[in-house]
Protein backbone atom coordinates (compact mmCIF):
# COMPACT_ATOMS: atom_id res chain seq x y z
CA UNK A 1 0.00 0.00 0.00
CA UNK A 2 1.42 3.44 -0.94
CA UNK A 3 1.54 5.96 1.81
CA UNK A 4 -1.24 8.36 -0.36
CA UNK A 5 -3.60 5.10 -0.10
CA UNK A 6 -2.96 5.14 3.53
CA UNK A 7 -4.13 8.43 4.20
CA UNK A 8 -6.98 8.01 1.89
CA UNK A 9 -8.17 4.93 3.75
CA UNK A 10 -7.43 7.04 7.24
CA UNK A 11 -9.70 9.70 5.79
CA UNK A 12 -12.41 7.30 4.68
CA UNK A 13 -12.22 6.41 8.55
CA UNK A 14 -12.70 9.42 9.90
CA UNK A 15 -15.34 10.44 7.48
CA UNK A 16 -17.04 7.31 8.42
CA UNK A 17 -16.95 8.01 12.10
CA UNK A 18 -17.81 11.56 11.54
CA UNK A 19 -21.09 10.45 9.86
CA UNK A 20 -21.72 7.81 12.47
CA UNK A 21 -21.90 11.32 14.87
CA UNK A 22 -23.56 14.04 12.65
CA UNK A 23 -24.12 16.25 15.54
CA UNK A 24 -20.72 16.57 16.23
CA UNK A 25 -19.01 19.74 13.94
CA UNK A 26 -15.37 18.57 12.76
CA UNK A 27 -12.47 20.52 13.47
CA UNK A 28 -10.51 19.62 10.31
CA UNK A 29 -7.52 21.66 11.54
CA UNK A 30 -6.70 19.43 14.61
CA UNK A 31 -8.09 16.32 12.21
CA UNK A 32 -5.21 17.78 10.19
CA UNK A 33 -2.44 17.97 12.45
CA UNK A 34 -3.48 14.17 13.84
CA UNK A 35 -2.64 12.77 10.39
CA UNK A 36 0.30 15.11 9.83
CA UNK A 37 1.73 12.68 13.06
CA UNK A 38 1.71 9.86 10.75
CA UNK A 39 1.82 11.36 7.27
CA UNK A 40 4.68 14.03 7.14
CA UNK A 41 5.51 14.33 3.77
CA UNK A 42 1.96 16.26 3.04
CA UNK A 43 1.90 19.47 5.16
CA UNK A 44 -0.53 20.05 7.23
CA UNK A 45 -2.39 22.85 4.98
CA UNK A 46 -2.33 20.30 2.27
CA UNK A 47 -4.22 17.15 4.90
CA UNK A 48 -6.70 20.13 5.79
CA UNK A 49 -7.40 20.57 1.65
CA UNK A 50 -7.93 16.94 0.99
CA UNK A 51 -10.26 16.44 4.59
CA UNK A 52 -12.00 19.66 3.19
CA UNK A 53 -12.67 17.91 -0.02
CA UNK A 54 -13.98 14.51 1.75
CA UNK A 55 -16.38 16.22 4.50
CA UNK A 56 -17.79 18.18 1.23
CA UNK A 57 -18.24 15.25 -0.67
CA UNK A 58 -20.27 13.78 2.04
CA UNK A 59 -22.13 16.95 3.02
CA UNK A 60 -20.40 16.55 6.67
CA UNK A 61 -20.43 19.79 9.29
CA UNK A 62 -16.99 21.06 9.75
CA UNK A 63 -15.53 23.96 11.53
CA UNK A 64 -12.83 25.23 8.97
CA UNK A 65 -11.71 28.54 10.83
CA UNK A 66 -10.70 26.48 14.22
CA UNK A 67 -7.57 27.59 15.63
CA UNK A 68 -5.60 25.24 17.21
Amino acid sequence: MTEIDALRQEIYRLAAAAEADSETTSNLKALAVQLWANFDEFTVEDLEDILRDEWRTRGLPFNDNADM
